[in-house]
């Protein structure tokens, strides 16, 4: 069976932070962060071949978005944002479809991503977006919450709720496509002590890490893409701006130590004294 093609589009970035929070959290990031835990989750599918439309930071025109679903061709597109009123009150998870044949994609993911948010259902909608109107492919547009309302801010920023969410979306993608969803199988947990690796970028989580033989190893698609690296693979081996390094496999994903990570991309690295498992990374 030929691979299924999706795009993840982040909504927004750089001089576009999309709506503001309550307390200043930006859009962009939230969507950027989301999208980048999404690809995290697709890209082990045998199924699948995904793309994001920006892995950082960066401003990309909305007709810029279609066209890279578009010269693919994409089979789904899927662009993540969150919601915003000017009533503080305003509340729930929306998912917006342009055309009809689109609609039933909106429905699955809308029926997942609801449940993982615990959200007011919304429901499946139609809306005239850009980026879902001019797309060839089935395309939808995610309104996880919103961001104007502190409650929902608060959740959108939380790490375990964002890891909830992209697993449900990304179940909710599977059933559409009718392809197996490849990582619902548990994974073997990891014979080495577990670290906890915070990177502290604007779109920054929580990552877990293992200590191996006194080194720190860290995943390297969803640390290296928040740090700015184009993160690949090569002969078993993840590159890092086309710079093979050392590699650990572990259920199925690319390990790197912390410093080749951090030195490769001009990062900044420190090890917790008082606490041994945590490791803090920040861009340079």
């Amino acid at each position: 069976m030929a691979k299924k093609r999706i795009v993840i589009d982040a909504g927004h970035g750089a001089q576009d932070p999309g709506a503001i929070g309550p307390t200043g959290k930006r859009e962009k990031d939230f969507n950027l962060t989301m999208a980048i835990k999404l690809d995290a989750l697709l890209q082990a599918n045998p199924n699948l071949q995904v793309s994001l439309t920006r892995s950082t930071d960066v401003f990309l025109e909305l007709r810029q978005r279609v066209k890279i679903a578009n010269d693919q061709p994409a089979d789904l597109f899927i662009s993540i944002h969150a919601n915003s009123s000017t009533s503080s009150t305003a509340n729930g998870t929306e998912t917006y479809f342009s055309r009809s044949t689109s609609a039933p994609l909106a429905g699955v993911i809308q029926r997942h991503m609801q449940a993982a948010t615990g959200f007011k259902d919304r429901g499946a909608r139609y809306g005239s977006f850009q980026v879902i109107r001019d797309t060839k492919m089935d395309a939808v547009l995610l309104e996880v919450g919103f961001i104007s309302n502190p409650a929902e801010e608060q959740k959108l920023f939380d790490n375990d709720f964002q890891d909830r969410v992209a697993l449900a979306v990304a179940k909710g993608i599977c059933e559409y496509l009718g392809v197996p969803f490849e990582t619902e199988k548990p994974a073997a947990p990891a014979p080495y002590p577990e670290m906890t690796v915070t990177v502290h970028t604007a779109a920054g989580s929580t990552y877990t890490g293992y200590n191996i033989k006194g080194i720190t190893w860290v995943p390297s698609r969803p640390i290296g893409e928040l740090l700015g690296g184009r993160i690949g693979y090569t002969k078993s081996k993840v590159t890092i701006n086309g710079e093979p390094v050392e590699t650990q496999n572990i259920n199925g994903v690319g390990y790197v130590t912390a410093r080749d990570l951090t030195k490769q991309l001009g990062a900044r690295i420190f090890w917790d004294k008082a606490e041994p498992t945590r490791v803090e990374i920040y861009p340079q």
